[in-house]
């Protein structure tokens, strides 16, 4: 039988790492992102790594609340899933032309499914519009629920 005192520290452990992966999944995108950058000269590809990097750093402020690293603020939390939602919304349209470079992550076959990449980005625009951060609380399922919509895109769409 585990002593209480260890069943209690595993408890803790383990909720301790169930809240470090959106934070994990929030800097690994947002550094590669940043890399990325570096060197692209298409002005279409620099927007839309633009628009994926605020999407990032959006996503970023959530996660730096969940692990308390600024102060939990509903009204900011509202207000970077707004713009998670908008900028998922203007996805598509920034893919539409298919350019590339050597340096973008996006592969191929977002334009040869751009149905369903749309679909994607549009899912997260609405799942955002749909979601409500008014207390610390309802920060994780939140940021869960959208970085599961970021790996779906990206597991598929991105090098």
């Amino acid at each position: 039988e585990v002593p209480k005192e260890r069943m209690v520290f595993l408890m803790l452990k383990k909720t301790y790492w169930k809240s470090l992966t959106p934070l994990v999944i929030v800097l690994t995108l947002g550094a590669t992102i940043l890399w990325a950058h570096n060197g692209v000269k298409d002005p279409i590809v620099i927007k839309r790594m633009k628009l994926m990097s605020s999407m990032a750093d959006n996503t970023k402020v959530l996660g730096q609340m969940i692990r308390k690293q600024i102060p939990f603020d509903a009204e900011l939390a509202m207000e970077a899933l707004t713009a998670i939602g908008d900028l998922a919304k203007a996805t598509p349209a920034a893919f539409e032309i298919n350019v590339s470079d050597p340096k973008t992550g996006a592969k191929q076959i977002i334009w040869d499914e751009f149905k369903d990449f749309s679909e994607l980005a549009n899912q997260l625009a609405d799942s955002a519009a749909t979601s409500s951060i008014s207390t610390y609380d309802d920060l994780r399922p939140v940021l869960m629920q959208t970085a599961r919509s970021c790996k779906a895109c990206h597991s598929k769409y991105r090098k």
